[in-house]
């Protein structure tokens, strides 16, 4: 397979530790290998579509930045785009965090950073190698919008759509007249509203949610049905409403329980989920600042759904029929409510428009029936026994299993704000905690890791709602398991976190590595 490997310098952050002609002369064997000062420049991602149409590449790995800035930074993602438009299919892209969880934690020690790079790359490698073309479904885009709430943005943001045609339901758990001088202000626009044929105020609240940006499915407590294009979230903060929208939504939260934005500063009204936008309410914000944000989740709905089609990559969960035993574990596990059995050959089946990809039920399938397609079985004990073959001087080695909803993050944010720990701390990035089974554990241990560390989201802030709760469930498993192979229970640690808690997970692993010395 022909695999083309990118190195970003990132202006110097990254190369400044690690020697990045040592790792393309490590890897001479690819086809295609190119060092560049930043992989997001106009000259860097032209040349790269080039290269990959020239030397007919399958695979690409953008080694550099997290992952996370990529999905954060507004319009970063746009090199996937490239990507795609050059040939290369979703699931053959692989990004390597060489800025946050190699340069930055280890920039005191440039060899053992460059060594550890080559490490992280070889992983990147396999899952490249090992990942099979995700496949794609195609959405007509629904031009109605669900707006949960009706507060000044919210009702701002309506209007504007209103206005281009849009259908537009407003949620409310109950109706309350505007007060004040808000009142006064409002009164224009509410009345249009309400005398519109294509706005309707709806007192209820979200008994179930499913679906694709473009169309996702809203089932009411009062019985209604809702079809929507896209949702907009603009409620006050009121931590009772979005403790029960949480379970639905899936959004992350902030420290204090509230839902966040994806990013502060440049992605203000996006949120972790494609499709629904947030207009952040805060008491002693302008009406300026707040009708600002209307536009911008307006803006944000009318790019999404002005398509003819949109594209949706199935990053789910499938089932080897081969395999299933039809014993309905994963229909059990799964809150989603995307297992199903098939009623005619009464084996395990996938609802796509339901499922999430967080990889519970793969954990759950005593038979292994069960795999995914971002992060596949066999690719995680693979990359498991590679990250093994790294070593540095007598320290205990650990792999750290971080989730991508809070415990890889946090690894990211601990190396933002200069953290230093050892280079035998080796992450390992699954999609949810839930994906964690024993069969990982042992393979770590057997492989000859001195420790497993997992870094999950706290309770409450877990992206797939029961993934950390599950592991947890599952821990006391782990430890009988290891305990009757001889191997000392407290060498697994879990370890809740939240994004910006990187330095807490961080020092609970050099603990945990004291810890481990003394065995």
């Amino acid at each position: 397979m022909n695999i083309g490997l990118f190195l970003s310098k990132v202006d110097g952050s990254v190369s400044k530790v690690i020697d990045l002609k040592q790792v393309a002369t490590h890897f001479a064997g690819l086809p295609l290998i190119k060092i560049y000062d930043n992989l997001l420049s106009t000259s860097a991602q032209k040349e790269i579509a080039e290269e990959i149409r020239r030397n007919n590449i399958e695979g690409v790995i953008l080694a550099g930045q997290s992952p996370l800035f990529y999905k954060k930074v507004r319009n970063a993602d746009k090199i996937f785009d490239i990507l795609r438009k050059a040939g290369i299919n979703s699931n053959k892209i692989a990004v390597v965090n060489l800025k946050e969880q190699v340069a930055l934690p280890h920039r005191s020690n440039s060899e053992e950073a460059t060594k550890k790079a080559k490490v992280l790359i070889e992983v990147a490698l396999e899952k490249v190698r090992m990942s099979k073309r995700v496949e794609h479904v195609g959405v007509s885009p629904k031009k109605h919008v669900l707006i949960i709430g009706s507060t000044t943005g919210g009702l701002f943001a309506g209007q504007r759509l209103a206005e281009k045609g849009f259908h537009i339901f407003y949620l409310n758990e109950s109706l309350k007249e505007l007060q004040g001088e808000e009142k006064e202000l409002l009164r224009p626009t509410l009345a249009y509203l309400r005398n519109n044929d294509n706005v309707r105020f709806i007192e209820s609240s979200i008994n179930d949610f499913y679906g694709y940006p473009g169309n996702f499915r809203v089932q009411l407590a009062n019985g209604e049905k809702v079809r929507a294009g896209a949702i907009i979230l603009s409620i006050q903060k009121d931590l009772g409403y979005t403790a029960k929208l949480y379970p639905f939504l899936r959004l992350e939260k902030d420290e204090e329980g509230y839902f966040k934005n994806l990013f502060s500063d440049t992605a203000t009204v996006e949120t972790a989920q494609p499709g629904i936008f947030m207009i952040p309410h805060a008491d002693d914000m302008s009406l300026s600042s707040i009708i600002s944000l209307a536009d911008s989740a307006n803006t944000a709905v009318n790019k999404l759904l002005d398509h003819g089609d949109i594209q949706h990559e199935l990053f789910v969960s499938e089932v080897d029929k081969e395999v299933c035993g039809g014993c309905g574990t994963c229909i059990k596990t799964c809150i989603f409510r995307a297992a199903e059995l098939d009623p005619v050959t009464k084996l395990s089946s996938t609802n796509f428009k339901r499922c999430v990809g967080c990889g519970n039920c793969v954990s759950a399938c005593p038979t292994g029936a069960r795999d995914q397609v971002s992060a596949t079985t066999k690719y995680l004990i693979s990359a498991i026994k590679i990250l093994s073959s790294y070593s540095s001087g007598n320290s205990p080695k650990i792999l750290f299993i971080a989730c991508e909803g809070c415990g890889y993050p946090s690894l990211d944010y601990a190396g933002k704000i200069g953290v230093e720990y050892t280079s035998n701390l080796l992450p390992l990035s699954v999609r949810c905690a839930g994906r964690i089974d024993t069969q990982l554990i042992l393979e770590a241990f057997n492989y000859g890791f001195d420790g497993v560390a997992i870094c999950k989201c706290h309770d409450d802030h877990c992206l797939n709602i029961v993934g950390n709760l599950d592991l947890d469930r599952r821990a006391n498993l782990f430890r009988e398991v290891i305990r009757s192979r001889g191997i000392e229970p407290e060498r697994l640690r879990i370890f809740g976190t939240t994004e910006c808690e990187g330095g807490y997970c961080v020092e609970n692993a050099m603990k945990f590595i004291e810890y481990l010395k003394g065995l």
